[in-house]
């Protein structure tokens, strides 16, 4: 019984080692660099930024004794006005695409066109809007890395 545990405590001990060649780590400058710089996540994150603002717009509309706090988060999303989509009671947001054409209006603003459409009970509406990213690098423990800020307008 003795030697079984002995065995059982070698195996255990071995197995725990710690390998090099099993110990694969990342460093925080390669993952920030992966995360940052990847266009599909900056795609992504357009798309979920318009899901919420869509959903904001429904909840004002839905939920009108929320109405200011929705506008003040409304606002902070919006470029210049809060825009005012009609029909939005039973209607959901899809087909989300991302243009790859940038028109690039300073050194960090970038106006992107993204269309959708507006799916109703008995209809499914075309509409386009414009993301407007602007983005800062800011430094976090001496590693590089930028931020976007996303505003929309339909013009």
């Amino acid at each position: 019984m003795k030697k079984f545990i002995y065995i059982l405590l070698v195996l255990l001990i071995a197995s725990c080692a710690n390998r090099p060649s099993m110990n694969k780590e990342i460093s925080i400058e390669e993952a920030l660099f992966e995360a940052a710089n990847s266009e599909d996540n900056e795609n992504t994150i357009l798309k979920e930024k318009l899901t919420r603002y869509f959903d904001l717009l429904k909840l004002k509309v839905n939920h009108p004794d929320f109405e200011t706090d929705l506008v003040s988060q409304l606002q902070k999303l919006s470029q210049n006005k809060i825009i005012e989509i009609k029909n939005l009671e039973a209607s959901s947001l899809e087909n989300i695409k991302v243009s790859d054409s940038i028109l690039v209006l300073s050194d960090s603003t970038e106006k992107i066109k993204i269309t959708y459409d507006i799916i109703n009970k008995d209809s499914v509406i075309k509409d386009s809007i414009y993301a407007y990213k602007t983005t800062t690098e800011i430094t976090v423990d001496g590693y590089s890395m930028k931020s976007f800020e996303i505003k929309f307008d339909k013009e």
